[in-house]
């Protein structure tokens, strides 16, 4: 067992849970059990799901005691995955492996389980000193310590109802969007933001924020009562998850208003995700009360200078949809070069009323 002083131990356990960012917070974790147990490699793979199976892509990978941020979603192949020894047996079962190969090098794995109750992430720790029985049990309690920070973290970010981030969280990964975007792009004059709209390639891939409305909700809770309004807003939000991928960001902004952030996508991708979202609950038979229907607008994520600028265009973009019999799918962008709607040069007040 790798041996570490009790100073050591809480002052790592102080540093990991002191990190509100749930990416610092695992990239902290990573980092700290790499040096606790000199492993020589920490790998953290998100996991999602489509079609209810489960799809990985590494998020966040330790080497050299640097923490590699990989922001592309590259989906793991089976063959990839099966070069992880009991990854996947770790996803299935729900439960910690730890598997020793012949050449001495061991791969602990550990899942984490989220608010629903399914695999969101999984800890892959390689080395050669973390397969004995002392070493086991402090990961074991260390990565206790985090799923209970983990909880009270979930109960400050999701929605109660929908399980959805809530409206809190949405800032915090909307200004995260955009410095990764400034990261990435030389500095743009707002003068010169019309001008783009019009030259942009279609086939960019970008971040892409949508606002989503479901049509006439007040004469379902008018007409059938809150509860079945309720069971509304939690079945549409169980085909936003089937509908967008495991990185894209799904929130509900409260009432019957959600947002959407797309990653890495280009235009037609963006378009196409909303559209079988739309399509999906277009077609779905919500019980007792039949057929529902969502507007949606959306808008890219560029350069415009604050948050409520981008929602405010989406918004626009919204509103354009419902007032042009709704269930309809409206780009921003699309409805500016058509003169559908005026683009406004002027900055959005912060405390816009959004919908």
């Amino acid at each position: 067992m790798v041996q570490n002083s009790a100073n050591e131990i809480i002052e790592s356990i102080a540093h990991v849970t002191g990190h509100a960012d749930r990416a610092l917070l695992e990239a902290s974790l990573a980092s700290t059990l790499y040096e606790l147990f000199r492993a020589d490699r920490v790998m953290i793979y998100k996991v999602f799901y489509e079609f209810k199976q489960p799809q990985c892509y590494l998020a966040i990978d330790v080497i050299e005691n640097e923490a590699h941020f990989n922001h592309s979603g590259h989906t793991l192949g089976l063959s990839e995955l099966n070069e992880i020894p009991g990854l996947v047996e770790s996803i299935q079962s729900q439960e910690m492996t730890h598997t020793q190969l012949d050449n001495g090098l061991c791969y602990y794995i550990h899942p984490i389980i989220n608010h629903l109750g399914i695999v969101s992430e999984v800890f892959c720790l390689r080395g050669n000193e973390i397969f004995c029985q002392d070493s086991l049990k402090f990961i074991n309690g260390y990565f206790q310590i985090y799923c209970n920070y983990l909880r009270l973290l979930d109960e400050s970010e999701h929605d109660v109802l929908t399980g959805l981030l809530n409206r809190r969280t949405f800032d915090q990964n909307l200004e995260k969007v955009l410095a990764e975007w400034h990261k990435e792009q030389d500095d743009t004059q707002a003068a010169e933001v019309q001008q783009l709209h019009r030259r942009h390639d279609k086939k960019k891939k970008g971040n892409w924020l949508a606002v989503i409305d479901i049509d006439h909700f007040k004469q379902v809770n008018d007409r059938y009562g809150h509860l079945y309004g309720d069971e509304v807003l939690l079945l549409l939000s169980n085909i936003m998850r089937e509908s967008f991928r495991g990185y894209d960001k799904l929130f509900r902004f409260g009432g019957e208003e959600f947002v959407v952030i797309l990653r890495d996508i280009d235009r037609a991708g963006a378009s196409k995700a909303l559209e079988r979202f739309r399509t999906s609950v277009e077609k779905y038979q919500f019980p007792q009360i039949g057929r529902i229907t969502v507007s949606i607008g959306f808008v890219r994520i560029s350069n415009q200078p604050i948050p409520a600028q981008i929602l405010g265009h989406a918004d626009e973009a919204l509103y354009y949809a419902k007032e042009h019999d709704r269930n309809r799918t409206c780009q921003f962008e699309c409805l500016v070069a058509s003169g559908e709607i005026e683009y406004n040069k002027e900055i959005i007040s912060q405390d816009i009323e959004l919908f």
